[in-house]
């Protein structure tokens, strides 16, 4: 990162200690593992998951803890008919949304197709 983009870019901050945050970024790619797409959006990263009663919970689970420690992202969870898929969307304040992107699109395994993968 140039210094430039330093200057003009803020950083995600987190409330976790660093040993908790290593472990809670383990976590979270677990939990992104199975998402359907990851897409970089201009506001933040939209992720597609099936709609399972399983995914659907640990979505819920991660909304409540991350809004404890990230309190500037948004979060949304959708479920549009036929509720085949679940949707879930990180909106961040616009001086955060590389940050938010760089975490979330960085933590997605490697053979997930990224449709925004030269954006980020």
């Amino acid at each position: 990162m140039t210094s430039e983009s330093a200057t003009n870019e803020e950083f995600l901050v987190c409330t976790l200690p660093s040993p908790e945050l290593a472990s809670r970024r383990a976590e979270i790619q677990k939990l992104i593992e199975p998402a359907s797409s990851v897409v970089a959006r201009p506001d933040g990263v939209l992720f597609t998951f099936q709609d399972t009663d399983e995914i659907a919970h640990a979505l819920l689970d991660f909304i409540r803890f991350e809004q404890q420690c990230c309190g500037a992202i948004a979060y949304e969870l959708r479920a549009e008919a036929p509720h085949t898929e679940l949707t879930l969307q990180l909106r961040a304040p616009a001086a955060l949304v590389r940050s938010v992107q760089k975490f979330y699109l960085t933590s997605e395994p490697a053979d997930k197709d990224r449709m925004a993968k030269g954006e980020v």
